[in-house]
């Protein structure tokens, strides 16, 4: 079993180039705000059409799964990507609801333990990271999210688990300079910055077939 480096963040108040008051932040949540309505839209049509229809046919249901797909990670993305605070509470009824939808989506799996609520700006980090344990399960597997004591973890299971170590070390140590960050994994610097912002430590564990970060608010 192999243990990583702690990274320990700043101090809250540190500003970072991709803070939530940014653009890039603003931007992703005005794209998520303005595709919610639409995609809304085309749900609404479908289950419509298929009321008038008496058996609904295969094309339909690929197009209501692609929705259902696109409204999920949508409202995955406005909490991962948009502006958040430290005020706004998020429930756990909500983030369970969000993650069971997106359970049903594929060969992923995703679980809550961690607290009735927290606020947005906390749940932007841990679906940030949610996003960066989803690289390491390319051919499947389950991601939870639970609360022990003074710390979250999240971890990630299955029988195979692929680990970019060059991503991860960028996230652990806040040098994006390390990595060649794609827009696939944009999530990793991002994911650094928050760390940094909320001044939260973070420890990488290696296991056979799991994945494990333990995030503790630095003293």
């Amino acid at each position: 079993m192999a243990h990583s480096m702690i990274h320990t963040g700043t101090t809250p108040e540190a500003q970072s180039p991709i803070a939530d008051d940014s653009l890039a932040a603003k931007v992703a949540s005005r794209i998520c705000h303005d595709l919610v309505s639409p995609v809304g839209a085309i749900s609404n049509g479908l289950e419509l059409l298929e009321l008038s229809q008496d058996q609904q046919r295969p094309e339909m249901a690929l197009i209501a799964e692609s929705v259902v797909h696109a409204n999920t990670r949508l409202r995955l993305y406005r909490l991962a990507f948009g502006v958040a605070d430290n005020v706004a509470q998020i429930g756990a009824g909500e983030i369970a609801s969000m993650l069971e939808a997106m359970s049903r989506l594929g060969r992923l799996q995703y679980s809550w333990h961690a607290g009735d609520s927290v606020t947005r700006r906390e749940a932007k980090l841990l679906f940030l990271l949610v996003l960066c344990m989803e690289t390491a399960l390319p051919w499947g597997g389950e991601v939870r999210i639970e609360a022990r004591e003074n710390r979250v973890v999240l971890t990630a299971r299955a029988e195979r688990v692929a680990i970019d170590d060059t991503l991860w070390d960028m996230l652990l140590t806040g040098n994006p300079v390390a990595a060649d960050v794609t827009s696939a994994r944009v999530q990793f610097a991002l994911a650094a910055e928050e760390l940094s912002a909320q001044n939260t430590a973070a420890a990488l564990r290696r296991d056979p077939g799991a994945l494990s970060l333990d995030l503790t608010p630095a003293a």
